[in-house]
C-alpha cells in the first residue's frame, strides 16, 4: 500500500488503529508518544517524522518499505563519484 500525503496517512492510521481495536491513548503507549500527538496525526495536523512512520506502522501490524523514486536521478548523480 502506497501513502501518498499525510492526510492519506492519518486516515490509514486512524482506521487500522480502530480495526485493532485500539485507543489512541494505546498508541501513543506504544510509540512514545503523547495521546494528542496521535490525535493531530489523526487529524492531518502532524507530518510524521520516517522513525514515527515505521513505529505506528509497526504496532498496526505493518512493515515500511522505502522504495527508490523515479526522481533520484540528481542524487545520484551527486553520489555517483563516492
Amino acid at each position: 500500500m502506497e501513502i501518498p500525503s499525510t492526510a492519506a496517512f492519518a486516515e490509514f492510521v486512524r482506521s487500522n488503529r480502530l480495526r485493532s481495536n485500539l485507543t489512541q491513548d494505546d498508541l501513543a503507549q506504544a510509540v512514545r508518544k503523547s495521546r494528542r500527538w496521535v490525535h493531530d496525526l489523526e487529524s492531518g495536523k502532524v507530518a510524521p517524522s520516517l522513525d514515527a512512520v515505521i513505529d505506528v506502522a509497526a504496532v498496526l501490524g505493518y512493515t515500511v518499505e522505502l522504495k527508490k523514486s523515479e526522481r533520484s536521478g540528481i542524487l545520484d548523480e551527486l553520489f555517483e563519484d563516492l
